[in-house]
């Protein structure tokens, strides 16, 4: 069986600054915790590899915000996906 490594939860500060700094991007516009809720909504409304997909498109989006780029717009652009998510589920269960 492949061993997965797995990051401690206490180590993601130090990789979202070590992986902000090699970007370019400021690890304070960063909320882990929203970026991984999207990615377990999706995972689990959706499918698991629509995760990182979706995860990747919420950044670009944030991205394309440029100076209104704020914690509370990520926020407001992650509840659209969970909620496209959770839609998506509902569509896909058999007798809605």
């Amino acid at each position: 069986m492949n061993e997965q490594k797995r990051l401690p939860p206490e180590a993601l500060d130090a990789w979202l600054a070590a992986a902000a700094a090699e970007l370019g991007v400021d690890p304070g516009a960063v909320s882990i915790g929203t970026v991984l809720d999207v990615a377990r909504d999706v995972a689990h409304d959706v499918a698991r590899p629509a995760a990182p997909l979706s995860t990747f498109l919420l950044g670009v989006a944030f991205g394309r915000l440029g100076d209104d780029a704020d914690p509370e717009r990520l926020d407001g652009l992650a509840a659209l996906l969970v909620d496209r998510a959770d839609a998506w589920k509902q569509a896909q269960e058999p007798g809605e």
